[in-house]
């Protein structure tokens, strides 16, 4: 048996015979398969997931590929040249997943760097790295790692990216809007059309469009990535009408992402909040805030369109209803479980929008942004009261949506009713802008939320996260222009948590570019 036969004739148990379609002929690639990079993410103490996707021609409905499974290779080393390899083996890339693969490798070393490719035909992929999580019962003396969020790609370009990979971190916190359905109207990278995506056909070309994005694919293929949804991946909330397209949005997004927990082709369901296990130091738990929550758009009387776009409104007796739910039953109490019963120094949830509370008064009415826990006031009250009902592991928050930086201390909110002694530092955009209707209002409320330290609306960006087991330092990294490929970076502000004692200070920083 040739070469060729062979590889189409073996295939590891790794490959899941639902996604199977019929072998062919290997076909021969005239021009680069992996034009959408490499990526790995989802670790775990012993596992990686490691993706890509064959795609020739990237913009195209199917990829550039045929209508028939393709034999893949893959390797895992100890070393970056690729010469000691620990993990190797061959699965398809079918076309009901639009030729992506993931391979979850398992039996890994905890905290252990590791470098990987692909390879299909004659072709290979550039080598990646990665890292697994440290072991979960272990003691760790430190961790790095970034949170980031929204990418729009005709705000910006996303050379966020670069910086992150400059800074070294163990892994990147992704916290939603990966995508965008829509450019808002800006037009300095144009998205391959203006119509918002609906169809499996549509939402895979827009992922392709973003993966194209080659510092977003630096830096996939060097840091493992923790990602989640948020309303521009998807549809919002729990619409019936909308599950077909929400089914084509989950399976694209899937297609072009290092995660597990996407069952099978047509699935309307992902498994996508994790608990992210640092040794002893640190326990984190990832949400997901869109799936299963209740429907936000309650309070449509009176609307005022022009005021932050209809987002800042009134709340109305609906959206104090005690079983209102952002997270559902299951995630709700799995979240409760994580925050009650852990041994953690650090005890954080990833939200990926804001989770305390923000008043704004128009003509003197009380308006809140209905797209964050402001629209989920019982859900946040049950979520905080278990926070508070543990005496292990100092509480944060770390979220993002809003475009833009956010330092807030809870427990120097005016409202005794909302007034939670926690901690939440709120990431700013990798690319899309915070637009004066929707940064003015909260610039002009900034006397009514004295919890809110630091705001800075004109920076896109992201945060770094320094922990140890005493300190946890979170420093706000801006870039100076997302117009300009080779922009430089500088640390806007820095800010430290000191375990076991409330609230956070600010601390001295030069701005000096980099």
């Amino acid at each position: 048996m040739d070469r060729r036969n062979f590889l189409q004739n073996m295939l590891l148990s790794i490959s899941s015979g639902s996604f199977a379609a019929p072998l062919e002929p290997l076909p021969e690639f005239s021009s680069n398969p992996f034009t959408l990079g490499i990526a790995s993410g989802d670790i775990m103490e012993d596992s990686v997931i490691l993706w890509t996707r064959l795609a020739p021609d990237p913009l195209a409905a199917d990829g550039g590929m045929p209508p028939v499974s393709v034999p893949v290779q893959w390797e895992l080393a100890t070393d970056s040249s690729m010469s000691r390899i620990v993990r190797q083996g061959e699965t398809q890339a079918t076309p009901s997943l639009a030729h992506s693969v993931h391979i979850d490798v398992k039996g890994l070393e905890p905290s252990r760097e590791y470098w990987y490719r692909f390879s299909v035909s004659t072709q290979t992929s550039p080598t990646g790295k990665t890292k697994t999580l440290p072991k979960a019962s272990g003691h760790l003396d430190s961790i790095r790692f970034i949170t980031a969020s929204c990418q729009n790609y005709s705000h910006g370009f996303f050379n966020a990216y670069e910086h992150m990979v400059c800074d070294k971190p163990d892994f990147i916190l992704h916290l939603g809007d990966y995508i965008y359905d829509t450019s808002f109207g800006e037009t300095f990278r144009k998205h391959e059309t203006e119509d918002a995506p609906v169809t499996l056909a549509d939402y895979r070309r827009r992922h392709s469009l973003y993966k194209t994005d080659k510092h977003l694919q630096h830096a996939h293929s060097q840091i493992p990535f923790f990602t989640t949804i948020d309303n521009h991946d998807a549809i919002e909330d729990m619409n019936p009408d909308k599950f077909r397209q929400r089914m084509a949005a989950y399976q694209a997004w899937y297609e072009h992402m290092p995660v597990r927990g996407y069952h099978r082709v047509g699935d309307n369901h992902f498994d996508l909040y994790r608990k992210i296990s640092l040794g002893n130091l640190a326990q984190i738990s990832l949400l997901d805030s869109r799936q299963f929550r209740d429907k936000r758009e309650l309070c449509t009387e009176d609307i005022d369109a022009g005021y932050g776009f209809g987002n800042y409104r009134e709340r109305c007796s609906n959206l104090f209803r005690n079983d209102r739910t952002m997270l559902g039953k299951n995630q709700e109490r799995w979240l409760e479980q994580n925050l009650t019963q852990h041994e953690s120094l650090w005890n954080v949830i990833a939200s990926p929008g804001p989770f305390l509370p923000f008043r704004y008064y128009k003509e003197g009415k009380e308006h809140r942004y209905i797209g964050a826990w402001d629209a989920y006031p019982a859900n946040r009250l049950r979520v905080s009261e278990a926070m508070q009902a543990t005496t292990t592991g100092h509480p944060l928050i770390l979220s993002g949506d809003v475009h833009s930086f956010w330092a807030v201390d809870g427990a120097l909110t005016t409202e005794e009713s909302e007034r939670i002694p926690v901690v939440e530092f709120v990431t700013s955009s990798i690319s899309a802008n915070w637009p004066p209707a929707l940064a003015e209002p909260v610039t002009d409320n900034l006397h009514h939320n004295p919890q809110v330290r630091f705001y800075r609306p004109d920076k896109r960006g992201y945060l770094l996260h320094d922990v140890n087991p005493s300190q946890w330092q979170v420093t706000a990294r801006a870039i100076n222009d997302v117009r300009d490929e080779q922009s430089s970076a500088f640390n806007l502000a820095s800010f430290m948590v000191t375990n076991g004692k409330s609230g956070f200070i600010k601390n001295s920083l030069p701005q000096a570019n980099e």
